[in-house]
């Protein structure tokens, strides 16, 4: 089979989505199949080459007016041939320059949005146009939509796309990251320099989805119980970044680390060393962090966002809705971590990137013409 996806950025460049795609990519070619990525130019990469078996293709961008406008983007996909195109996105390039011209393509296709961003995060009468009115025609074009949860699946289902063509299959995750415990994670946890006597972990961005106020709150709640580290980019310029973060945890005298961005060994030290895993997100499209914090073997508690109430369904996790309530759930962790630490590590299993291929190739499958394209 040819695969051929499409999706905003790859490899350097890191994300939950980023990360997805690329096992998913890597897993179909290593099952013998012919994979091409196409993605925007990153710098310093060459505009092809091949990665882990992948041919990925890289295209150039203009910037206008704050948008990225692809050059040649549609003359590069009609050069391709594929049994099947698999787009992943929507509100950005690789989507929007896309759809209008999605039924002039003969192959079949397939659509992973990975949920609503802008829809939720950023209301408006023109975001409102788009989700109730434009993007629901655009995707009856499409074979099959694969939602990463059940309550993506509801949303669509509302925007009348046939339910017969919605597929649920959630993200994966390598678990051979994790089936050995890294080395210094003791130290890693001295070097935090904490003196709670338990230590919740946060590993993501800080942007205004992530929400990473409510959890320097609701440590603060904890009164010296919890300190809290968090792992990952800033993005400067909102109430929620690091600057106010941190001026936050000093106001309200919270054990709070703020460590940055770090390679992926020291996230998955961090992982290891911590009693718990915290996310306050407001929105996500999954939450593929939780799935790795799963595999640690850590407990965890989640604002209700992405996938968070499906795998608290499991004993991995609780869900809350307030401050007050995590720190609540916090404290209640110490004399429960044990027994949800078993069930995180058990729950996750159903959670790999290779069960994650075989869901999709088993969509891919099931939509290949009975006779083989023009060429």
């Amino acid at each position: 089979m040819r695969l051929v996806l499409a999706v905003l950025r790859y490899l350097p460049a890191l994300g939950g989505s980023t990360r997805v795609v690329q096992l998913l990519a890597e897993g179909v070619a290593a099952r013998g199949h012919e994979v091409t990525l196409v993605t925007q130019e990153e710098p310093g990469c060459p505009a092809r080459e091949e990665i882990a078996g992948v041919s990925v293709v890289r295209i150039g961008m203009r910037h206008l007016a704050g948008f990225r406008v692809p050059k040649g983007y549609l003359r590069e996909l009609r050069q391709l041939r594929a049994d099947v195109f698999h787009l992943h996105g929507n509100r950005i390039w690789c989507a929007d320059y896309y759809f209008p011209f999605a039924r002039s393509f003969r192959w079949p296709q397939v659509i992973t949005p990975h949920g609503f961003y802008h829809y939720w995060m950023r209301p408006g009468l023109v975001r409102s146009l788009y989700y109730d009115r434009y993007f629901p025609g655009r995707l009856r074009a499409f074979d099959r939509y694969i939602a990463l949860t059940g309550a993506e699946r509801e949303q669509v289902t509302r925007w009348r796309y046939p339910s017969s063509r919605i597929r649920t299959i959630p993200n994966g995750i390598d678990l051979g990251e994790f089936a050995v415990r890294p080395e210094g994670t003791e130290q890693a946890r001295e070097s935090w320099g904490l003196s709670t006597p338990r230590v919740a972990v946060y590993v993501g961005g800080l942007y205004d989805n992530k929400r990473v106020d409510r959890l320097v709150r609701a440590v603060a709640r904890t009164r010296g119980a919890w300190g809290l580290v968090v792992v990952g980019v800033d993005l400067p310029g909102t109430p929620y970044d690091r600057r106010h973060c941190e001026a936050l945890a000093r106001e309200l005298g919270a054990s709070v680390r703020f460590l940055g961005p770090r390679p992926r060994k020291e996230v998955l030290r961090a992982l290891a060393a911590a009693d718990a895993y915290v996310q306050g997100s407001q929105f996500e499209g999954f939450g593929v962090s939780l799935l790795e914090a799963m595999a640690a073997g850590l407990p965890f508690v989640a604002f209700e966002a992405g996938a968070a109430r499906e795998l608290a369904s499991t004993g991995a996790g609780f869900v809350v809705a307030s401050e007050a309530e995590m720190a609540e759930r916090l404290e209640e962790l110490a004399g429960r971590a044990e027994e949800m630490r078993r069930s995180a590590r058990s729950a996750v299993r159903d959670y790999t990137a290779a069960k994650m291929v075989d869901r999709h190739l088993e969509l891919y499958e099931s939509i290949l013409p009975t006779e083989p394209p023009r060429p």
